[in-house]
């Protein structure tokens, strides 16, 4: 797998993935705070000041010779809003770990399903990657329907997977090979 400092932009149809800014953290915090998002998530940022924080984390490690952790904001293409986020995560195993959020005020419209599948692009085409996986909240209908959208099959579950210190959750894991992903149709 390769190992790089940084990632280059990539476009889809309406979005651009981009490695995370200083400044976007007071535009990922208006979502990021919101309950509806934070159902679902591991990591969950109470206010402005933890969403600046971590983003100025994410941002120090940019460049960094063997980096193995890639988080990305998603904004719309025509109006640079930020609209959503991403992670890479690369494994001792060959694999990457991918995951995504979106605003919740824009669910449903397809910007998902565009990160998922530059989440795949980025992992396979540009890391490298044998096999990407993601794990998913059971009741989370929405991004276990997007993972199997984007080609990615289900791999596993957990009835208590520990998804934060203190707090395990029901969750199914969802994974795709490399040779899936080169065989998938344009």
């Amino acid at each position: 797998m390769l190992s790089l400092a940084t990632l280059k932009d990539l476009e889809t149809q309406n979005l651009i993935l981009r490695e995370m800014r200083v400044g976007d953290g007071k535009d990922l915090a208006c979502y990021m705070t919101q309950p509806r998002y934070q159902r679902f998530i591991a990591q969950r940022l109470s206010d402005e000041a933890e969403v600046k924080a971590f983003v100025t984390r994410q941002v120090s490690v940019q460049g960094e010779s063997g980096r193995k952790m890639f988080h990305l904001v998603a904004e719309e293409r025509y109006s640079a809003e930020v609209v959503g986020d991403a992670f890479l995560i690369a494994r001792m195993d060959r694999s990457v770990e991918i995951g995504w959020g979106l605003h919740p005020a824009l669910w449903r419209v397809g910007f998902g399903t565009e990160i998922g599948r530059a989440l795949l692009a980025l992992g396979f085409e540009r890391l490298r990657a044998d096999k990407l996986w993601c794990k998913v909240m059971r009741p989370n209908v929405a991004s276990a329907s997007l993972a199997k959208r984007i080609g990615m099959e289900q791999a596993d579950q957990r009835e208590h997977f520990a998804v934060a210190p203190g707090r395990s959750e029901a969750v199914d894991f969802y994974q795709m090979d490399a040779e899936t992903y080169f065989n998938l149709p344009y």
